[in-house]
C-alpha cells in the first residue's frame, strides 16, 4: 500500500512576526470576553466580574456542597462547632460517595493547591489585594489579582515573568512587599 505521508508530522511554523507580536502583547493583559469588566447576568442585569483564586473556589465548594448535604436538616449548636473543623471533613464525605467525579477531582485539586485553607487567612488576602490594586498605579484587573492569589510567586521578578500585563501597573518594590506579606498568611500543610 503506497500512503503518501507528506502532511504527516509536518508542524506549520507562525511567522516570525507574529511571534514577536504575541511577546510584546503578553505586557497587556489580552483576555477574551468572558474576562470583559463588566458582565451582563442572566437576569440581563450589569456586574463587575469576579474571579476567584484557587483558595477562594475552594472554599465555596466546600460550603455548597455542605449547604447542599445539610438542606432541610435543622441545625444546632453542635454544628456550629463543626463548621471551624471544616477543614477536618473531608472531600468524599462532604460530596458523598455517589457524586460526580470531577466534584471529586476539582477537590482534590483546589486542595492541593490552595495556598490559603482557612476562611480568615483567604478574606484577610482578599482585603490585601484589593488595598494593594487600589495602590497601583493603573487599577489591577480582577483576573491579575486572582492569580496573585493562586500563584506562589518568591519575587517580583518571577510574579512579572507569570503576570506580565503587572509591569506597568506596579513597581518591584510595592510587588515584593505584597508577595512577602501574602507568604505570611500561606497555610503550610
Amino acid at each position: 500500500m503506497n500512503v503518501s505521508t507528506s502532511a504527516l508530522g509536518v508542524r506549520r511554523r507562525k511567522a516570525t512576526t507574529q511571534q514577536l507580536d504575541d511577546e510584546e502583547n503578553a505586557a497587556t493583559l489580552k483576555l477574551g470576553p468572558e474576562f470583559q469588566l463588566n458582565q451582563i447576568t442572566n437576569s440581563g442585569k450589569t456586574e463587575q466580574l469576579i474571579a476567584l483564586n484557587t483558595s477562594e473556589a475552594r472554599l465555596l465548594i466546600r460550603a455548597a456542597l455542605k449547604e447542599r448535604k445539610n438542606k432541610g436538616k435543622p441545625r444546632n449548636e453542635f454544628e456550629e462547632d463543626e463548621d471551624e473543623k471544616e477543614d477536618e471533613i473531608s472531600n468524599m464525605d462532604l460530596a458523598g460517595p455517589n457524586s460526580n467525579e470531577i466534584i471529586h477531582k476539582s477537590l482534590n485539586y483546589l486542595m492541593n493547591f490552595a495556598r490559603f485553607k482557612n476562611p480568615s487567612s483567604t478574606e484577610t488576602v482578599e482585603r490585601l489585594l484589593n488595598d494593594f490594586s487600589s495602590s497601583a498605579s493603573e487599577p489591577l484587573h480582577p483576573f491579575e489579582l486572582s492569580q496573585l492569589g493562586t500563584l506562589e510567586c518568591e519575587d517580583a521578578e518571577e510574579a512579572k515573568s507569570l503576570i506580565p500585563s503587572l509591569a506597568s501597573k506596579v513597581t518591584d518594590a510595592q510587588l515584593q512587599t505584597l508577595l512577602n506579606e501574602l507568604r505570611r498568611y500561606q497555610t503550610l500543610s
